[in-house]
């Protein structure tokens, strides 16, 4: 699957050349530096799981997010998610390695979607630019989304 993914890419590029060479190179260019500006933050993410995942047991892990943990698992993931702010780059490959860990799809649902879309630590700067009530109603939103979204999940999976 990874190269037909790969030889679409070089297709539509080459087809962007083509089309027009100096929006091509201007885009790339821009992709390049995105993603030179993006890269510490993500492996600053990355170090900082290896180093929970290497100190917090698997038993620990399995008792508070696990299979067994039930709606408890779920107020303490979304609690997570929704203090500690990520971006979806870095939010896919740490709830794939929860995954590796034996986590139910539903409490990693719960997990990614509030740590990318409830924003406890960004709500003093929503306030300031979209005002309280604004900000307090996104925030609502978000996490009744978020369950709502659990909900969907643990019945698809029947987890």
């Amino acid at each position: 699957m990874n190269i037909v993914l790969w030889i679409f890419t070089a297709g539509f590029l080459i087809l962007s050349f083509i089309k027009s060479k100096e929006k091509t190179i201007s885009a790339l260019q821009t992709a390049y530096y995105k993603l030179i500006n993006i890269l510490p933050l993500f492996l600053h993410v990355m170090a900082g799981f290896a180093l929970i995942v290497t100190f917090v047991s698997p038993e620990l892990i399995q008792k508070h997010i696990g299979v067994g943990s039930g709606i408890m698992g779920i107020a303490t993931v979304l609690g997570l998610g929704s203090i500690a702010v990520m971006p979806g780059f870095a939010a896919f490959p740490l709830c794939a390695a929860l995954k590796g860990e034996g986590i139910p799809f539903y409490i990693i649902a719960a997990f990614s979607l509030s740590l990318m879309n409830v924003g406890i630590v960004t709500f003093p700067i929503e306030k300031r630019f979209l005002g309280l009530t604004v900000a307090v109603i996104r925030n609502i939103l978000a996490l009744l989304v978020c369950i709502i979204a659990v909900i969907i999940v643990k019945f698809i999976f029947g987890e």
